[in-house]
């Protein structure tokens, strides 16, 4: 059972038997903000957010059942306290940086702002705080046009092995990189948005610009980096993530790189592993929205997608 499968069965369990004030199921509520997700990490919150505050579970049982760590963090967010007013709570939110918690704040309130239009007053407050929300969102949305740095001694690597998420989180941890973006690249249409690029609308790849220092640790070793954190064989995506936006590409800057990057995969190859990564020249690179960037240090968890095996 996936984990969206198993939020699903937790929600419907704890909101079994339980009306909402019209006499409607409580859960048609939660399931609607799940829906309204992008990512399986907010559909999952979006089933989940009232969970703990209207049932036994805990938060510790939906990490025991295998409800994801960022996923919890972002239900930690949601959480209304009793004694925080709603306009203090909508503040914190807000201010956490929380991408997950951000959207789903979002997705729930438009579903009571729609609900409560027999209830002018109810749903003037619900509009009040969701055109908050949408102005928050709109602030961590802009799309920027990459510039290399001007710094001699910083070099640029591009490189694109499915979600951007786990890609950079993997990039990042890498001695001598001293900066990473996730956006998108190896498209001709300008500024492409995140949806735009997940609905197949502009022929971009997630990517990550990856920056580092080539005395502490060369272009060689970066390339060795990307293919032991992704299984480069796939043509259609990687790991659970798939289509055209997740396919497996290195974008070198120069001859120098498309030499490294080819000896690298004949490399692969000769130890019997599959190779069918596209080896592009450079393309304007887009940095993605901010609330992508360094994702899984925001939401406090760790990439499904890309786990380190050693290959060389």
């Amino acid at each position: 059972m996936n984990t969206i499968d198993i939020a699903l069965r937790i929600a419907t369990t704890a909101h079994a038997g339980q009306l909402n004030r019209d006499g409607y199921p409580a859960i048609l509520h939660p399931l609607s903000v799940g829906l309204m997700g992008h990512t399986d990490e907010e559909k999952m919150t979006g089933f989940l957010h009232e969970v703990v505050e209207r049932s036994h579970y805990t938060f510790d049982d939906l990490l025991h059942e295998g409800i994801p760590t960022g996923v919890v963090n972002a239900l930690r967010l949601l959480i209304h306290e009793e004694r925080v007013s709603c306009e203090e709570h909508l503040r914190r939110i807000i201010h956490s940086g929380n991408p997950i918690a951000l959207q789903v704040e979002h997705n729930d309130l438009q579903q009571h702002y729609e609900r409560e239009k027999a209830h002018p007053d109810q749903q003037a407050k619900y509009g009040e705080a969701l055109a908050k929300v949408r102005e928050a969102i709109k602030a961590c949305s802009k799309v920027d046009l990459y510039q290399p740095p001007t710094d001699p001694h910083i070099a640029v690597g591009i490189f694109a092995c499915g979600c951007f998420w786990g890609t950079q989180h993997q990039f990042q941890k890498q001695q001598g990189v001293v900066g990473t973006l996730a956006g998108y690249t190896g498209g001709t249409e300008a500024f492409p948005s995140y949806a735009d690029v997940r609905d197949h609308k502009t022929h971009h790849v997630e990517a990550v610009i990856v920056e580092f220092d080539p005395t502490v640790v060369s272009y060689e070793s970066l390339c060795k980096l990307f293919f032991e954190i992704h299984d480069p064989a796939q043509t259609d995506g990687v790991g659970p993530d798939l289509g055209a936006q997740y396919r497996s590409c290195i974008f070198y800057r120069d001859e120098t790189q498309r030499q490294t990057a080819e000896r690298v995969m004949q490399l692969l190859r000769h130890k019997g592993y599959e190779v069918n990564t596209l080896l592009l020249p450079e393309e304007p690179f887009y940095i993605g929205e901010a609330y992508h960037q360094r994702y899984y240090e925001k939401t406090g968890g760790e990439p499904y997608c890309h786990v380190r095996t050693k290959k060389f």
